[in-house]
C-alpha cells in the first residue's frame, strides 16, 4: 500500500532539479494546507459554500500536482 503513496525511497542525492522539485511540492502543500484552512473556515462560518468547495478541490489539485512535480523532477 505505501508504494502507491511514495512509489520510491527518498534519495539523497537528488541533484538541482531535485531539490527544487522538494521546494516546489513542499511548498504546495503548504499553500493546500492553508487552502484548507480557509475552506473550513468558511464551512464553519456558514457563508461562501461554493467558494469552500471549489478551494477544497483547489487544495486537492496542489497536494497532488506538486507530488507530481516532485516525483518527476526528483524521480522519488
Amino acid at each position: 500500500m505505501l508504494n502507491i503513496l511514495w512509489p520510491h525511497l527518498k534519495r539523497r542525492d537528488v541533484g538541482a532539479a531535485g531539490a527544487f522539485g522538494r521546494f516546489i511540492h513542499w511548498t504546495g502543500v503548504v499553500v493546500a494546507g492553508l487552502c484548507g484552512l480557509l475552506a473550513l473556515e468558511f464551512t464553519v462560518e456558514g457563508w461562501a459554500g461554493h467558494l469552500s468547495r471549489a478551494l477544497v478541490v483547489t487544495a486537492l489539485a496542489l497536494a497532488l500536482g506538486t507530488r507530481a512535480v516532485r516525483y518527476v523532477l526528483a524521480r522519488e
